[in-house]
């Protein structure tokens, strides 16, 4: 069929049946939205030379991952064989303050080399150099591309100019190129140098990213690491026992299983919407192709053979997908600009770019090829086997009518069992956010309102000049008209306490340090849990009298009381850990972090 003949039977096509391939449009469209999503997030290669050399490097106590002490990071990149480069990296945010306006910006700290580890190239200047990983050297700054055009205006001399950050002056010394980097939360990166109190064993707080050595795989660099720490721990038994190491390729290593299972059903159900969308179209053209069977049987009578009435009306199907297909990547592509826009920020990784690519593409074209198939198979195998006596003689035309209207009842009951399953599948998702709407988190969250106001690190130094910045701070917020309250935290409901370290109770010793429980902890002012409106259920708040300096007494949750206090009052209970011998005063049962402990 030529393209014009393709359009002139489109254009005979009876409107009922040409709706339909505009609901396949739609069918086609969603399909081919929501797989560019899948594809780029799950299936994609990371957009780096060599991707799969690329590898996350986590410490691991107990079963589970954490996050890398310097003094590992350190002891890794000396002792390991398995990898081309090893870098290290933490996030902060720090005040840039400018001619034309300050700015609280969010950074990378990176060790020397990463970049280059990484295969990430610059448009301007250059990468850090290995002494600007040094105290004191480290006052040199890289900017994304797109921070460099919106907040310098793409500003060629840029490179050796000075800016400051966090009231000390740094110097630009390079550019990256558009891309990747322009996608994640840093605006910019600067050099991580390591003080001497940061270099131990017992501080988890860096990310390790490695690339390993041509050849080697994922179990070879694990059995590698594994020596390495066991090294480690025979030399520093009091802090790296029991601890270990888990190589993971970086691919997907950040992205959390619910949201890669909540894609793959998201791209069910939408194949779904296309199945529907077939079923209902074989239908009509199963209806349509009783009127033409006379047409056939002439054609027939004429030398036709069935697989020639067969590909007459595949390949009509063929056509009329195509034409939805077509229309389908253009809806596709207005459906990803709203998705994209409503999602929430940062949802998926960065380093997944969404958008129609080639094998997106091909995934289209294979999916409407496979539209066209379903709907076009069962009139196409219909057509071919006429009985030409049957058709021809008067009468003929209910011979074949139990055989015609049994298939498409077949059709009709699975299009409505596709769709049940699609409702059923929607209702639950539906009741599953309902429930999570109106789950009780244990505080208020009417009237509350939330804000980060971070101290740059050593501006504030004395514990008194902290506790009167504080201190005033809350006071002058106290006095704004409708405010009824105010508090101060390290961390917060929902977004997660901010610290996390080992402890034990006393009188229950733990001779295998690694042996101890973890508990996330949350540093608090004595109104933190009136203004979240948390309710105490033994014991007491926090007050003033327990402020630094005082008593050391703490607040833990119900479900710490029960795992760790089970069978004791918690009200006499005493633990051991960042707070050396605090003293566990009361329970609180909607606290999200473990612990809370006075400060200020």
């Amino acid at each position: 069929m030529t393209f014009a003949s393709v359009f002139d039977f489109f254009a005979k096509v009876p409107g009922s049946l040409r709706s339909q391939f505009w609901r396949l449009r739609w069918g086609i469209g969603a399909n081919t939205a929501i797989y560019s999503i899948v594809y780029t997030t799950l299936l994609e290669p990371l957009p780096y030379p060599n991707p799969n050399q690329l590898v996350m490097v986590w410490s691991k106590i107990q079963g589970n991952r954490n996050v890398v002490s310097v003094g590992d990071y350190l002891d890794w990149k000396r002792e390991s064989n398995v990898f081309q480069g090893l870098g290290a990296w933490s996030e902060e945010s720090l005040n840039l303050g400018t001619a034309s306006r300050p700015e609280r910006v969010q950074d990378a700290e990176v060790t020397p080399g990463f970049s280059a580890m990484m295969g990430e190239l610059l448009f301007l200047g250059r990468d850090f150099l290995p002494e600007e990983g040094e105290v004191g050297k480290d006052h040199v700054a890289v900017l994304t591309h797109r921070f460099w055009l919106d907040r310098f205006g793409g500003d060629r001399a840029i490179i050796g100019r000075t800016v400051s950050m966090n009231g000390e002056p740094y110097t630009i010394v390079g550019v990256n190129h558009p891309g990747v980097s322009d996608r994640g939360r840093d605006k910019l990166s600067v050099p991580l140098a390591f003080k001497p109190e940061q270099i131990n064993h017992d501080f988890h707080w860096l990310f390790v990213m490695g690339r390993l050595k041509p050849g080697v795989t994922i179990a070879q660099a694990n059995a590698d690491m594994d020596a390495v720490t066991r090294h480690i721990a025979d030399v520093n038994p009091k802090s790296a026992k029991g601890w270990g190491a888990s190589v993971e390729l970086l691919k997907n290593d950040f992205l959390g299983r619910d949201l890669m299972r909540a894609l793959w059903l998201l791209l069910g159900a939408v194949g779904f919407v296309l199945l529907i969308a077939c079923a209902n179209v074989a239908n009509l053209m199963l209806a349509r192709a009783t009127t033409r069977r006379e047409e056939v049987a002439v054609r027939a009578s004429i030398g036709a053979t069935s697989w020639q009435i067969f590909r007459q009306f595949l390949a009509e199907s063929l056509a009329l997908a195509w034409v939805g297909g077509i229309a389908g990547i253009a809806l596709a592509w207005a459906l990803l600009k709203i998705i994209m826009a409503i999602m929430p920020p940062f949802t998926l990784p960065y380093e997944a770019d969404v958008r129609l690519s080639a094998p997106v593409l091909l995934f289209t074209l294979a999916a409407t090829a496979l539209a066209g198939v379903l709907f076009g198979c069962a009139p196409a195998w219909q057509s071919s086997r006429l009985e030409l006596n049957d058709v021809l003689k008067e009468g003929g035309r209910t011979s074949l009518g139990g055989g015609r209207h049994g298939l498409r009842r077949t059709l009709v009951v699975a299009e409505f069992a596709l769709a049940l399953s699609l409702l059923t599948g929607g209702g639950i998702a539906l009741h599953s956010l309902w429930n999570v709407e109106h789950v009780d988190l244990g505080f208020r969250t009417d009237h509350l309102l939330t804000f980060f106001l971070p101290v740059p690190e050593g501006q504030l130094t004395d514990p008194q000049q902290i506790n009167a910045f504080y201190r005033q701070l809350l006071d002058r917020i106290n006095a704004l008209p409708g405010v009824s309250g105010a508090s101060a935290s390290t961390g917060m409901p929902l977004r997660g306490a901010g610290f996390g370290m080992p402890f034990q109770i006393a009188g229950k010793t733990v001779d295998d340090p690694s042996k101890r429980p973890g508990a996330a902890f949350n540093m608090v002012t004595p109104e933190f849990f009136r203004t979240f409106g948390i309710r105490v259920d033994q014991g007491r708040e926090f007050t003033d009298q327990d402020l630094a300096g005082g008593a050391r007494v703490a607040v833990v949750n119900e479900t710490f009381a029960k795992r760790y206090l089970s069978g004791a009052d918690p009200l006499t209970q005493r633990g051991q850990g960042p707070w050396p011998q605090a003293g566990i005063a009361v329970r609180a049962s909607g606290n999200p972090a473990a612990l809370s402990k006075s400060i200020l």
